[in-house]
């Protein structure tokens, strides 16, 4: 089983990030999706894979990761550059370019998943400042390493699953 942590858009708010790692410490991987706004080397950032977000003026960020655990791979952005706004097909043929099961991504504040192309697409929403109906959010993406099924639970700050979504990867 591999379980990957999804978080993004925290926008200086301290504290929080350190909250969601205590409440998913079994995770084998952190990822933060950019506009931390803290520096790169801020301890609540040190257990996560980062990206720069449009509000990261740091030039340690990298602008994508790809991370690689237990065979499945996922490209990492903030999305901005890849006019998340407007469509996801942009961030899509970057996966598929790096042969990545998943596109991770933040910027829009909506926590959504959607499958294109083959590819898992995922943001995790806003932990700070949703821009949706639906409350401020992190995502927990849990994929069995065997059979390739897995689920998303969007959470809020609560630590509760607000939202569920099933999936299986193509192998």
């Amino acid at each position: 089983m591999t379980q990957l942590l999804l978080i993004s858009d925290n926008h200086t708010e301290a504290g929080i990030l350190h909250d969601v790692l205590t409440h998913n410490e079994d995770c084998d991987e952190a990822i933060h999706l950019g506009d931390s706004q803290f520096t790169y080397d801020d301890t609540e950032l040190s257990r996560f894979v980062r990206v720069k977000g449009n509000t990261d003026f740091y030039p340690e960020f990298p602008a994508e990761e790809i991370v690689s655990i237990n065979g499945i791979r996922a490209f990492c952005a903030h999305g901005h550059v890849h006019q998340v706004n407007r469509t996801r097909d942009i961030l899509v043929n970057q996966a598929k370019m790096h042969h990545c099961d998943f596109a991770f991504y933040g910027h829009t504040h909506v926590a959504r998943y959607e499958e294109i192309d083959g590819v898992h697409v995922i943001n995790p929403g806003s932990i700070s400042q949703s821009r949706s109906r639906v409350e401020e959010t992190y995502a927990v993406v849990t994929i069995d390493d065997e059979t390739g099924k897995g689920h998303v639970e969007f959470k809020n700050r609560k630590h509760e699953v607000i939202h569920e979504v099933q999936f299986e990867l193509n192998r």
